[in-house]
């Protein structure tokens, strides 16, 4: 069976999504963990026939650059999009919270528990950033009394762990948006969203040209992202989603890329 890849270890909010992922997909996949999103994208970009599942944007903390920048640089295009419930918890080896000392976790997770970590600890708890919730939860396996860590509810059975508190999050209705990549086209479903990423002239308008053009066309502009070029200093990508297939706004995309030194279509998809 070919390869479903998510940001590992298990236990991540990553491997949910792609569980999910899985109910979508006509042919069997196996679920494997990628240690890096750039080493996912790596690996679909040179494999026509694997797939995976990244994280793309959080309703609290926003994109997530290693995912956006990877993909401009690749041949992968996303195929569909999945919207997971972020809940997160604090989880232990232990069972005493008040020996804690140190909370490790993602750097979204702690930013996105900020509020409850300052309630319920002292000024002077340590915070230890981790590539991951599941990581962070799997290093408590090795760790005293006073480690917990942030993750989810999947992470502390799967490393059987105990869990302190349960939805610990600032903002209840914290969801993280995960797309489906693959390097060929496949059908999931009829197609609601078109990705690209451009690059417009250097010059004064060339942005609202682009949006008069989305007007012109009566589409909804959902999600724009600016990021460095990596090429000139001061120069800048546009990533956007735009709420309708590709088929349906073809002349608009023509119009868009004569404004535009560089134009990448990065998918056309549904929301699964």
């Amino acid at each position: 069976m070919p390869d479903l890849f998510f940001l590992g270890p298990r236990g991540t909010y990553s491997e949910i999504g792609a569980k999910k992922a899985l109910g979508f997909l006509d042919d069997d996949y196996t679920l494997r963990p990628v240690s890096t999103i750039p080493k996912i994208i790596d690996l679909i970009n040179k494999n026509s026939d694997l797939l995976g599942v990244l994280p793309f944007e959080n309703s609290i903390e926003g994109i997530v650059r290693p995912t956006i920048d990877n993909i401009y640089l690749s041949d992968v295009k996303i195929i569909g999009e999945i919207d997971i419930k972020i809940e997160h918890c604090l989880i232990s080896k232990f069972d005493d919270i008040s020996k804690i000392k140190h909370i490790i976790s993602h750097p979204q997770a702690l930013a996105q528990c900020s509020r409850y970590i300052l309630d319920n600890f002292d000024e002077n708890i340590d915070l230890i950033t981790e590539e991951s919730t599941a990581k962070a939860a799997e290093l408590l396996l090795k760790k005293d009394e006073t480690y917990c860590a942030v993750a989810s509810c999947v992470a502390a059975k799967d490393f059987k762990l105990n869990i302190l508190a349960e939805n610990i999050g600032d903002i209840k209705e914290n969801k993280t948006r995960f797309v489906i990549i693959s390097k060929k086209e496949m059908n999931l479903g009829k197609k609601e969203r078109t990705s690209i990423a451009f690059n417009t002239k250097n010059e004064s308008g060339a942005l609202l040209k682009i949006l008069q053009i989305l007007h012109k066309y009566n589409l909804n502009l959902s999600f724009i992202e600016s990021r460095p070029s990596k090429k000139v200093f001061g120069e800048y990508n546009f990533f956007a989603d735009i709420d309708c297939g590709a088929d349906g706004m073809l002349n608009a995309l023509d119009e868009i890329k004569k404004e535009c030194n560089d134009f990448k279509f990065l998918g056309s998809y549904p929301f699964l």
